[in-house]
């Protein structure tokens, strides 16, 4: 639970290699989740590879129209 959030504090930091780990393991959890799909879209927002980080972010939209975080990181996204 929350690990959407806490990529979101890794994403601040920065913190490259744990942001990696944490996409992995919420693959490997549930990669159908909106919140794993938040999580790889941080991570590629990390590395500037935004469209493919806004492509993470609809799918999580597809998954729930209502979560809040995907339309917000992926506003984010189009103001890079």
């Amino acid at each position: 639970e929350s690990m959407d959030i806490y990529s979101n504090i890794l994403y601040v930091k920065e913190a490259y290699a744990a942001l990696s780990h944490l996409a992995h393991h919420a693959v490997l959890t549930d990669k159908y989740k909106p919140e794993t799909c938040c999580i790889i879209g941080n991570y590629y927002s990390l590395r500037t590879q935004h469209e493919k980080a806004v492509t993470y972010f609809r799918r999580a939209l597809k998954l729930n129209r209502k979560y809040l975080s995907a339309w917000t990181l992926m506003g984010h996204e189009y103001v890079e």
